[in-house]
């Protein structure tokens, strides 16, 4: 088999569909690829193609114009199906790349069509038995408020090479291109950049999560597309993503919830009121309560809404990013952590209302995203730590009012920490709010009446967080007017 065998993108697509129910060891000529490196599902697909691994600039399907990407989806808590991580694309060439167009680039032509194999990871799976469950074939330009953002974002890039900054670059500057390292260590990756001496981390084009998220749901899964903030895509012209939703959220800076939620028909002073009024801003009203507009998706921004308490200098509650299961949590290394996978993606839009009294008043929003050096210090120190002791034996602490674990606390110093994520507290087996630990429980002071209900091998199901004088300092010009 050949490359030749398929030149059209029609006959590439049929030959991909062909694949459709089959393991990955079935689309590799049935050879294993247990223990192989993290592209090894990559490396199956082009070979049923017939493809030959190598290096070539051009598209996998040379005649066809069609690049071949596999990539993972996981089954969520609540039954949906999410992308596992970010799609990476093709190299970044510092030396080459600035001396492209877009319209003329490595990065569009390799990469416009592309041939995507979706198979289903499961953490108790061995790869070689993941099955391919669907496959589509991908157009960058056919949306073009899509192709608009990547062209924005692969500007920034391209502008961050030309100013010297290659070594400068993360995945937090861009909305649904982000340049990823690429590299095992940092020593290893460093790269030659063409207007610095400083050596650079090799980096990748990649689509975001998020992104590929939106992409398989709709475009794979047929499900009814999320209303969009951008309704006109000539603003993407002269504005990017971020200023477009920044300029709704402007004119209603100030005003009194009350008067939001009589304004946007919303329920006042509910648990969903400050979220439902951001959606009204944002003009996506009538969306599914976890739905912010799909732009928000695909740029894996988080929207957060929380509270000050006038003249006190924190949030009035800690700042929830991430549940987590301990089940998968101890296999993970810190570089393929889904944590640091999530805090390197994720901007958050902080949007503050300011309690007085018995009163909140919108204070203002901003973008906001967790810098490299607190995720590789503060957030990699407590990771390390929190998974040393969920793989040893957590340390819990029994009294009649209260259970505390030995994980370390929130604190400005640590910013992150692990903390109770269900709404109630169980420390048994059959309670929808607890979750398997690998270890025995080492418990202090548990009467033996009590073993029932707090057992050797379940606790809470937890979730990181950030601590709440650490975020109120990222919003804390909103405050300076004060």
């Amino acid at each position: 088999m050949t490359e030749e065998l398929y030149k059209t993108k029609a006959e590439v697509h049929n030959r991909g569909l062909e694949a459709i129910g089959k393991t990955l060891r079935e689309i590799n000529n049935n050879q294993p690829l247990t223990g192989a490196h993290k592209s090894g599902a990559g490396d199956a697909w082009e070979t049923w193609f017939g493809k030959v691994k190598d290096s070539d600039s051009e598209p996998d399907m040379r005649e066809a114009g069609v690049e071949l990407k596999a990539t993972p989806i996981k089954e969520n808590k609540n039954g949906t199906l999410s992308a596992k991580e970010r799609l990476v694309l093709n190299i970044i060439n510092y030396m080459e790349v600035v001396k492209e167009s877009f319209e003329t680039s490595h990065f569009l032509h390799k990469n416009k069509a592309m041939e995507l194999a979706f198979y289903r990871w499961k953490p108790d799976t061995k790869k070689d038995d993941f099955v391919i469950t669907d496959v589509a074939l991908y157009e960058m330009m056919k949306n073009p408020v899509d192709f608009a953002i990547i062209k924005q974002d692969w500007h920034i890039i391209d502008d961050y090479i030309k100013q010297g900054r290659a070594h400068e670059l993360s995945e937090r500057l861009t909305t649904y291109l982000s340049p990823c390292t690429k590299g095992k260590t940092a020593a290893e990756s460093l790269r030659d950049q063409p207007f610095s001496k400083i050596r650079a981390k090799q980096r990748a084009y990649s689509l975001k999560g998020g992104y590929m998220t939106y992409l398989y749901r709709t475009y794979v899964l047929g499900g009814e597309p999320s209303p969009s903030i951008v309704t006109d895509p000539l603003e993407l012209e002269t504005k990017s993503l971020l200023d477009i939703i920044l300029d709704k959220i402007r004119p209603f800076i100030g005003k009194k919830r009350a008067d939001l939620a009589r304004k946007f028909n919303v329920k006042d002073n509910t648990k969903s009121t400050n979220p439902e009024i951001l959606k009204h801003m944002l003009g996506i009203k009538g969306a599914k309560e976890d739905d912010f507009g799909q732009e928000m998706t695909k740029a894996n921004i988080k929207p957060k809404t929380v509270v000050v308490n006038k003249g006190k200098k924190e949030l009035k509650e800690e700042f929830k990013i991430l549940e987590y299961k301990f089940a998968e949590v101890i296999e993970e290394t810190w570089e393929e952590s889904e944590l640091r996978e999530f805090l390197q993606d994720t901007k958050f839009l902080i949007v503050v209302f300011e309690k007085d009294g018995d009163d909140f008043w919108l204070k203002g929003a901003k973008f906001w995203e967790m810098p490299e050096e607190d995720i590789e210090t503060s957030a990699h120190m407590v990771w390390e730590d929190t998974i040393h002791k969920i793989k040893t034996g957590v340390e819990i602490t029994w009294t009649p009012t209260k259970r505390t674990t030995n994980f370390i606390n929130s604190s400005l110093e640590n910013k992150l920490f692990s903390k109770l994520s269900a709404s109630q507290t169980a420390y048994h087996e059959n309670s929808p709010y607890s979750d398997k630990l690998p270890a025995k429980i080492k418990w202090i002071n548990r009467p033996d009446d009590q073993i029932d209900l707090f057992s050797d091998y379940y606790m809470t199901r937890q979730a990181w967080w950030l601590n709440k004088i650490y975020i109120y300092n990222q919003i804390a010009d909103l405050f300076d007017s004060e």
